[in-house]
């Protein structure tokens, strides 16, 4: 039995900021992440994502927007099965769109909630994901920045991340990814992701 990983969210307050400046980003970064992806009634969207990203696929995400400074995103993941695909995935169904969209509905003041097969998985994984995002809501839009482009490309140093990023010293990669929590964020991704795949 196949199982796939289907994000839905949506970013917070969008009204707040114009448009023009969030949604090319939000449609880059969905299209980073996976080629099947959907934005809808302007704010809201559905992704697609490979089992082994789908964690890391959220921080993307979230490091991507909260690089624009003043926005926010929530995000429900799903994990089950798929039993129609549409060439649009906002008209497919399947167990893994339920999951998600009770992940995403049952948000309230959270900004991110896992819903799997696995209810010992979700406890777990719930309750470390969403220490992340507590880290996650105090970085700076540089922070942010930074993290997305360390977690888009994990196989380049800090002094090529600085030369990614146009930032004039390596020192300020480090320090930002320091302020920024990476080193535990990053273990926390790892972790929860290889528990994930341990029972797919």
């Amino acid at each position: 039995m196949e199982l796939y990983a289907i994000i839905t969210g949506d970013i917070v307050d969008s009204r707040s900021k114009d448009i023009r400046e969030w949604l090319p980003l939000l449609e880059q970064t969905l299209g980073d992440c996976s080629d099947k992806f959907d934005v809808f009634r302007g704010d809201s969207f559905q992704v697609m994502v490979g089992m082994e990203k789908a964690i890391e696929s959220m921080f993307y995400i979230k490091s991507r927007i909260r690089s624009l400074g003043d926005l926010e995103v929530r995000m429900g993941l799903g994990i089950g099965t798929i039993e129609y695909m549409d060439a649009h995935i906002k008209n497919s169904f399947g167990d893994a769109f339920v999951r998600s969209g009770e992940a995403f509905e049952s948000l309230h003041k959270d900004l991110l909630m896992v819903r799997s097969p696995w209810e010992d998985w979700d406890e777990l994984s719930n309750i470390m994901l969403n220490l992340c995002v507590e880290i996650a809501n105090r970085w700076t839009a540089n922070m942010a920045e930074t993290v997305a482009e360390a977690l888009r490309s994990p196989d380049l140093n800090q002094q090529e991340l600085a030369k990614k990023l146009h930032r004039k010293h390596q020192s300020q990669v480090s320090t930002e990814l320091t302020k920024a929590g990476w080193s535990k964020l990053n273990k926390a991704i790892a972790y929860c992701t290889e528990q994930l795949l341990k029972r797919c």
